[in-house]
Protein backbone atom coordinates (compact mmCIF):
# COMPACT_ATOMS: atom_id res chain seq x y z
CA UNK A 1 0.00 0.00 0.00
CA UNK A 2 1.68 3.62 1.18
CA UNK A 3 3.08 4.16 4.27
CA UNK A 4 4.59 6.83 3.32
CA UNK A 5 2.90 10.22 1.57
CA UNK A 6 5.66 11.92 0.48
CA UNK A 7 9.82 11.65 0.78
CA UNK A 8 11.97 14.10 0.74
CA UNK A 9 15.84 12.98 1.53
CA UNK A 10 15.77 11.43 5.26
CA UNK A 11 12.36 13.37 5.76
CA UNK A 12 8.94 10.92 5.32
CA UNK A 13 5.50 12.32 5.98
CA UNK A 14 3.86 8.98 7.02
CA UNK A 15 -0.02 7.76 5.84
CA UNK A 16 -0.54 6.88 9.34
CA UNK A 17 0.06 10.13 11.26
CA UNK A 18 -1.72 11.95 7.95
CA UNK A 19 -5.08 9.39 8.52
CA UNK A 20 -4.89 9.14 12.38
CA UNK A 21 -5.22 12.92 12.66
CA UNK A 22 -7.88 13.70 10.17
CA UNK A 23 -9.94 11.07 12.19
CA UNK A 24 -9.64 12.87 15.03
CA UNK A 25 -10.94 16.01 13.58
CA UNK A 26 -13.70 13.80 11.90
CA UNK A 27 -14.79 12.88 15.08
CA UNK A 28 -14.59 16.64 16.55
CA UNK A 29 -16.52 17.85 13.85
CA UNK A 30 -19.20 15.56 14.56
CA UNK A 31 -19.38 15.55 18.15
CA UNK A 32 -19.22 19.49 18.23
CA UNK A 33 -22.35 18.89 15.86
CA UNK A 34 -23.68 16.55 18.27
CA UNK A 35 -23.30 19.09 21.20
CA UNK A 36 -25.55 21.78 19.31
CA UNK A 37 -28.10 19.63 18.95
CA UNK A 38 -27.97 18.05 22.45
CA UNK A 39 -28.22 21.83 23.63
CA UNK A 40 -24.72 21.48 25.03
CA UNK A 41 -21.82 24.07 24.83
CA UNK A 42 -19.80 22.90 22.17
CA UNK A 43 -16.50 24.87 23.53
CA UNK A 44 -17.00 22.17 26.00
CA UNK A 45 -16.19 19.29 23.13
CA UNK A 46 -13.35 21.33 21.88
CA UNK A 47 -11.70 21.78 24.90
CA UNK A 48 -12.35 18.30 25.62
CA UNK A 49 -11.04 17.46 22.99
CA UNK A 50 -6.99 18.19 23.84
CA UNK A 51 -7.09 15.94 26.74
CA UNK A 52 -9.18 12.94 24.97
CA UNK A 53 -6.32 13.09 22.47
CA UNK A 54 -3.49 12.60 25.31
CA UNK A 55 -5.76 9.76 26.95
CA UNK A 56 -6.40 7.93 23.32
CA UNK A 57 -2.58 8.43 22.42
CA UNK A 58 -1.57 7.13 25.94
CA UNK A 59 -4.16 4.52 25.94
CA UNK A 60 -3.74 3.15 22.76
CA UNK A 61 -0.01 2.83 22.35
CA UNK A 62 0.41 1.12 25.94
CA UNK A 63 -2.57 -1.31 24.54
CA UNK A 64 -0.47 -2.03 21.33
CA UNK A 65 3.25 -2.25 23.96
CA UNK A 66 1.46 -4.50 26.05
CA UNK A 67 0.02 -6.89 23.87
CA UNK A 68 1.81 -6.77 20.49
CA UNK A 69 5.21 -7.66 20.98
CA UNK A 70 6.28 -6.45 24.87
CA UNK A 71 9.95 -8.20 24.17
CA UNK A 72 10.56 -5.71 21.17
CA UNK A 73 9.69 -2.54 23.42
CA UNK A 74 11.55 -4.16 26.11
CA UNK A 75 15.22 -4.55 23.91
CA UNK A 76 13.84 -0.98 22.70
CA UNK A 77 12.33 1.44 24.96
CA UNK A 78 12.72 4.50 22.81
CA UNK A 79 10.59 2.57 20.31
CA UNK A 80 7.45 3.04 22.63
CA UNK A 81 7.50 6.75 21.59
CA UNK A 82 7.67 6.19 17.76
CA UNK A 83 3.61 6.46 17.35
CA UNK A 84 4.06 7.82 13.71
CA UNK A 85 5.38 4.52 12.38
CA UNK A 86 2.26 2.84 13.62
CA UNK A 87 0.88 0.72 16.33
CA UNK A 88 -2.35 2.43 17.97
CA UNK A 89 -4.41 0.08 19.62
CA UNK A 90 -8.18 1.36 19.14
CA UNK A 91 -9.54 -0.80 22.12
CA UNK A 92 -6.60 1.22 24.50
CA UNK A 93 -7.83 4.67 23.08
CA UNK A 94 -11.52 4.15 24.19
CA UNK A 95 -10.47 3.35 27.25
CA UNK A 96 -8.33 5.68 27.55
CA UNK A 97 -10.78 8.26 26.36
CA UNK A 98 -13.57 7.24 28.80
CA UNK A 99 -11.13 7.49 31.81
CA UNK A 100 -10.18 11.19 30.52
CA UNK A 101 -13.89 11.21 29.90
CA UNK A 102 -15.03 10.74 33.57
CA UNK A 103 -12.18 12.63 34.92
CA UNK A 104 -13.19 15.89 32.87
CA UNK A 105 -17.45 15.16 33.47
CA UNK A 106 -16.30 14.96 37.11
CA UNK A 107 -14.08 18.02 37.05
CA UNK A 108 -16.84 20.49 34.90
CA UNK A 109 -19.46 18.95 37.35
CA UNK A 110 -21.08 17.73 33.73
CA UNK A 111 -23.55 14.16 33.41
CA UNK A 112 -21.25 12.06 32.23
CA UNK A 113 -24.19 9.61 30.49
CA UNK A 114 -25.13 12.74 28.13
CA UNK A 115 -21.47 13.80 27.47
CA UNK A 116 -20.80 10.32 26.39
CA UNK A 117 -23.84 10.32 24.13
CA UNK A 118 -22.58 13.31 23.11
CA UNK A 119 -19.05 11.87 21.80
CA UNK A 120 -20.59 8.15 20.74
CA UNK A 121 -21.06 9.35 17.55
CA UNK A 122 -18.12 10.67 16.59
CA UNK A 123 -16.01 8.26 17.89
CA UNK A 124 -17.00 5.71 16.04
CA UNK A 125 -17.44 7.94 12.42
CA UNK A 126 -13.65 8.74 13.56
CA UNK A 127 -12.38 5.36 14.11
CA UNK A 128 -13.87 3.87 10.59
CA UNK A 129 -11.91 6.14 8.74
CA UNK A 130 -8.87 5.81 10.76
CA UNK A 131 -8.96 2.29 9.93
CA UNK A 132 -7.88 3.99 6.33
CA UNK A 133 -4.11 4.64 8.20
CA UNK A 134 -4.16 0.47 9.33
CA UNK A 135 -4.67 -0.08 5.54
CA UNK A 136 -2.31 1.77 3.84
CA UNK A 137 0.23 1.26 6.75
CA UNK A 138 0.14 -2.24 6.96
CA UNK A 139 0.73 -2.30 10.64
CA UNK A 140 -2.95 -4.55 11.29
CA UNK A 141 -2.72 -6.76 7.99
CA UNK A 142 -5.03 -10.27 7.37
CA UNK A 143 -4.53 -13.93 7.43
CA UNK A 144 -3.36 -14.95 4.35
CA UNK A 145 -5.75 -15.30 1.54
CA UNK A 146 -6.66 -16.78 -1.69
CA UNK A 147 -10.02 -14.99 -2.22
CA UNK A 148 -10.29 -12.53 -5.46
CA UNK A 149 -10.35 -9.66 -3.32
CA UNK A 150 -7.07 -10.65 -1.39
CA UNK A 151 -4.93 -7.27 -1.05
CA UNK A 152 -0.74 -7.87 -1.32
CA UNK A 153 1.84 -4.94 0.00
CA UNK A 154 4.74 -4.56 -1.51
CA UNK A 155 6.36 -1.16 0.03
CA UNK A 156 8.70 -2.75 2.02
CA UNK A 157 8.23 0.60 4.45
CA UNK A 158 5.03 -1.46 5.43
CA UNK A 159 4.60 -3.36 8.08
CA UNK A 160 2.88 -6.18 6.37
CA UNK A 161 4.48 -9.82 4.86
CA UNK A 162 5.35 -8.64 1.55
CA UNK A 163 4.27 -10.21 -1.44
CA UNK A 164 1.55 -12.23 0.11
CA UNK A 165 -1.88 -12.44 -0.85
CA UNK A 166 -3.67 -11.32 2.69
CA UNK A 167 -7.38 -10.81 3.62
CA UNK A 168 -8.13 -7.28 3.66
CA UNK A 169 -9.19 -7.09 6.96
CA UNK A 170 -9.07 -3.27 7.40
CA UNK A 171 -11.79 -2.89 4.61
CA UNK A 172 -13.80 -5.65 6.81
CA UNK A 173 -12.95 -3.41 9.75
CA UNK A 174 -14.28 -0.14 8.30
CA UNK A 175 -17.10 -1.75 6.78
CA UNK A 176 -18.16 -2.87 9.87
CA UNK A 177 -17.65 0.44 12.01
CA UNK A 178 -19.49 2.25 9.53
CA UNK A 179 -22.54 -0.08 10.13
CA UNK A 180 -21.77 0.29 14.10
CA UNK A 181 -21.96 4.08 13.29
CA UNK A 182 -25.43 3.92 11.47
CA UNK A 183 -26.55 1.87 14.51
CA UNK A 184 -25.51 4.16 17.23
CA UNK A 185 -26.85 7.75 14.74
CA UNK A 186 -30.06 5.88 14.61
CA UNK A 187 -30.66 5.58 18.03
CA UNK A 188 -29.88 9.45 18.92
CA UNK A 189 -33.25 10.05 18.68
CA UNK A 190 -35.06 7.49 19.17
CA UNK A 191 -34.07 6.26 22.86
CA UNK A 192 -34.16 9.49 25.28
CA UNK A 193 -32.61 7.48 28.41
CA UNK A 194 -28.89 9.17 29.10
CA UNK A 195 -26.37 6.79 27.99
CA UNK A 196 -27.96 4.32 26.04
CA UNK A 197 -26.15 6.04 22.76
CA UNK A 198 -23.40 4.99 24.96
CA UNK A 199 -24.39 2.06 25.39
CA UNK A 200 -25.05 1.11 21.59
CA UNK A 201 -21.63 2.19 20.65
CA UNK A 202 -20.02 0.09 23.32
CA UNK A 203 -21.78 -2.85 22.30
CA UNK A 204 -21.93 -2.75 18.54
CA UNK A 205 -18.13 -1.78 18.86
CA UNK A 206 -17.65 -4.86 20.52
CA UNK A 207 -19.22 -7.12 18.14
CA UNK A 208 -17.92 -5.72 15.28
CA UNK A 209 -14.20 -6.16 16.67
CA UNK A 210 -14.99 -9.99 17.71
CA UNK A 211 -15.72 -10.77 14.40
CA UNK A 212 -13.16 -9.18 12.53
CA UNK A 213 -10.67 -10.39 14.72
CA UNK A 214 -11.47 -14.29 13.18
CA UNK A 215 -9.49 -12.48 9.75
CA UNK A 216 -6.46 -10.87 11.78
CA UNK A 217 -2.93 -12.11 10.79
CA UNK A 218 -1.05 -10.51 13.48
CA UNK A 219 -3.67 -10.63 16.23
CA UNK A 220 -2.29 -8.84 20.25
CA UNK A 221 -2.54 -11.98 22.38
CA UNK A 222 -3.81 -11.49 25.79
CA UNK A 223 -3.20 -15.04 26.96
CA UNK A 224 -3.61 -19.21 25.87
CA UNK A 225 -3.38 -17.86 22.29
CA UNK A 226 -6.96 -15.79 22.87
CA UNK A 227 -6.88 -12.14 20.84
CA UNK A 228 -6.72 -9.48 23.31
CA UNK A 229 -8.81 -7.96 20.84
CA UNK A 230 -11.68 -10.41 21.63
CA UNK A 231 -11.02 -10.36 25.21
CA UNK A 232 -11.90 -6.81 25.48
CA UNK A 233 -14.94 -6.78 22.93
CA UNK A 234 -16.07 -9.72 24.99
CA UNK A 235 -16.17 -7.64 28.22
CA UNK A 236 -17.10 -4.28 26.32
CA UNK A 237 -20.57 -6.70 25.26
CA UNK A 238 -20.72 -7.53 28.68
CA UNK A 239 -21.10 -4.29 30.28
CA UNK A 240 -22.84 -2.55 27.57
CA UNK A 241 -26.09 -5.30 28.01
CA UNK A 242 -25.80 -4.85 31.74
CA UNK A 243 -26.14 -1.11 31.08
CA UNK A 244 -29.13 -1.85 28.83
CA UNK A 245 -30.43 -3.88 31.51
CA UNK A 246 -30.55 -1.09 34.00
CA UNK A 247 -31.71 1.68 32.01
CA UNK A 248 -34.53 -0.45 31.40
CA UNK A 249 -35.52 -1.02 35.74
CA UNK A 250 -37.44 2.07 36.42
CA UNK A 251 -35.55 2.97 38.64
CA UNK A 252 -32.65 2.81 35.84
CA UNK A 253 -30.46 6.52 35.75
CA UNK A 254 -30.71 8.93 32.98
CA UNK A 255 -27.58 11.08 34.08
Amino acid sequence: MYPVLIQLGTFELRSYGVIVALSFLLGLWLSTREAKRKGLDPALIQDFAFYALLGGIVGARLYYVVFSDPAHFLRKPWEILAVWHGGLGIIGALVGGLLVALWYCRKKELSFWRFADTLAPGAILGQAAGVLACLLNGDSYGKASGLPWAITYTDSRAMAPLNVSLHPVEIYEMAAYVLVFLLVWGTRKRFHADGFVLLTYLAGYGAARFAVEFFRGNPAIFAWGIPAAQVFASALIAIAFAGFYILGRPSGRTS
